[in-house]
């Protein structure tokens, strides 16, 4: 059957099984070179290979791929100096090229973490890779209508402190995200795990600034020991573990080399071949 013999609403539909998915396209990046290759974090079923049919259907389907998806992208360490992790969005947009200005729904972790003092400004700024980023994203996706902004477990306290610094920094993000014009919502994404509470104080902070709220539930943390024999709901319990059983393993292979030695030690002195024993006595 001719793809391109199909009517155009069919050909939509099915460019639309093949490179749309439900869920967000969660992006991964390795540890250790500064500006490391990004990868799917699983297989999701997409065939971006679609695109690289003919002209036709690259015409057709980037579209959908690029303004009916949800991107997801992970944090990365940027630099010594600034001692800090951003969102590492600039291999994928510098490889898509144009196609950046489709792309409809960006999710990034919260940009104010870690924010400092500057005493030339007198006040809050942000780490000049999170400026990138969100300049980044208002020169390329000139077509974004959603920004989600992930606040991670345990780090919500340096985000909605009640400290001056923190409110200056909320402010400063509020303006840098006013300056995207196609940006219609911006939504913050809580994610906790399953029995902690948010505090109306932080909803406020949020919800004055015309964001949305979304709270992810998480399941609780588990650690699992170095043998893979033993969870613990916490990191201490498993580290304590995890060092006996380290020191146990050492304690036996110690043993166990004695053992080989004092066997030698006899094998050799009951050979009256062996003549060079003196080592022995």
């Amino acid at each position: 059957m001719n793809l391109f013999g199909l009517p155009k609403e069919i050909r939509l539909q099915i460019y639309s099984e093949l490179l749309v998915h439900l869920e967000p396209i969660v992006f991964l990046a390795d540890h250790g070179p500064p500006s490391p290759p990004l990868f799917r974090s699983k297989r999701d079923g997409l065939c971006p290979a679609l695109l690289q049919l003919n002209k036709q259907a690259h015409s057709e389907a980037s579209p959908l791929l690029y303004s009916n998806n949800r991107f997801r992208f992970p944090d990365v360490f940027t630099s010594i100096s600034s001692a800090t992790d951003s969102a590492h969005i600039t291999p994928f947009l510098s490889q898509i090229g144009s196609q950046a200005s489709l792309i409809r729904y960006i999710c990034i972790t919260f940009p104010t973490y870690p924010s400092f003092y500057d005493p030339q400004y007198d006040g809050a700024r942000f780490r000049e890779s999170n400026i990138k980023n969100l300049e980044l994203i208002r020169d390329k996706c000139t077509s974004i209508t959603t920004l989600e902004l992930s606040i991670p477990p345990n780090r919500e306290d340096f985000v909605f402190d009640d400290s001056s610094m923190a409110i200056e920094t909320l402010d400063l993000l509020d303006t840098r995200l006013k300056g995207i014009p196609s940006l219609k919502e911006i939504i913050v994404d809580f994610q906790v795990y399953s029995e902690e509470d948010l505090s109306d104080d932080r909803m406020k902070k949020i919800r004055d600034r015309g964001w949305a709220i979304e709270v992810t539930k998480l399941p609780k943390p588990i650690w699992i020991s170095i043998d893979d024999r033993v969870e613990f709901d916490n990191k201490e319990d498993c580290d304590a573990y995890n060092e006996e059983q380290l020191q146990f393993e050492c304690q036996r292979e110690q043993e166990k080399e004695d053992e080989r030695w004092e066997e030698e030690y006899y094998r050799r002195r009951r050979d009256p071949y062996w003549k060079n024993d003196s080592d022995y006595d």
